[in-house]
């Protein structure tokens, strides 16, 4: 019995101490490798088409670019009967365009067809589609300490992030094959005691272009692991 409680308290410290021998911004350094191997995201131009799936709702189509060498964004979206077109270029300065029916006065408030919001699908789809490259984005604070933990029943090191106060105030953990780097799953908190906020499970991956993009998303809350919703990746194209 001495014998197998030494030898499960030397695998226990063998996997910390694996942990430990790697920092924060080294397995940044490796994720990011492996997903962007050829260093081509910062110049790249990526054609998206992604259905969102709600539980009780139709998928809703959303085709995009993402033009990092020019730093413009586009996204056309089918929504409440109507087709937007979003883009915003290098700038910030946007455009907004509606096809079929014209929404008025009180359509334009209840789907907050404005400048700001505009700019927040810019940043969404950026961000979720540029991990974890957008995680060497200014205002990124990555804690120096790794973590080996579990990730929906798998072993995975998890890098916990926070923001300068000017970019954000959620705290984010992201999760990595300990072995290839690859990322397969983020969670974030706005208040980490009350355990709110959601988890995001990836699964597959789009390899074009010298770029390896997780394929699929499904969304859960971190309070009752309720499922809210996945992204598929139906259609991808990089040009660099």
């Amino acid at each position: 019995m001495r014998n197998c409680l030494f030898i499960l308290f030397n695998i226990l410290l063998t996997l910390n101490v694996s942990a430990q021998e790697i920092t924060g911004q080294e397995l940044l350094n490796r994720a990011i490798a492996f997903h962007n191997p050829s260093g081509n995201w910062n110049t790249a131009k990526i054609d998206l088409i992604i259905d969102m799936e709600t539980p009780g709702n139709s998928a809703r189509r959303s085709q995009m670019t993402i033009d990092n060498k020019k730093g413009s964004f586009y996204l056309k979206m089918l929504n409440s009967g109507s087709l937007y077109e979003y883009w915003v270029d290098k700038n910030d300065s946007t455009e907004l365009l509606y096809n079929f029916m014209a929404p008025d006065s009180l359509q334009v408030d209840s789907l907050n067809l404005t400048k700001e919001r505009t700019l927040r699908w810019r940043d969404y789809y950026t961000y979720l589609y540029g991990l974890p490259m957008k995680l060497k984005d200014p205002g990124t604070q990555v804690d120096p300490t790794v973590q080996r933990t579990q990730f929906m029943s798998q072993e995975v090191l998890a890098l916990k992030v926070t923001y300068d106060a000017a970019v954000g105030e959620d705290i984010w953990y992201f999760y990595f094959n300990p072995e290839t780097y690859a990322m397969v799953g983020y969670r974030f908190y706005h208040d980490e005691a009350a355990n709110d906020g959601e988890y995001i499970v990836l699964e597959g991956m789009e390899i074009q272009n010298g770029l390896r993009i997780p394929k699929n998303r499904t969304w859960y809350t971190n309070a009752d692991n309720r499922l809210l919703g996945t992204d598929y990746l139906i259609e991808m194209k990089v040009n660099r």
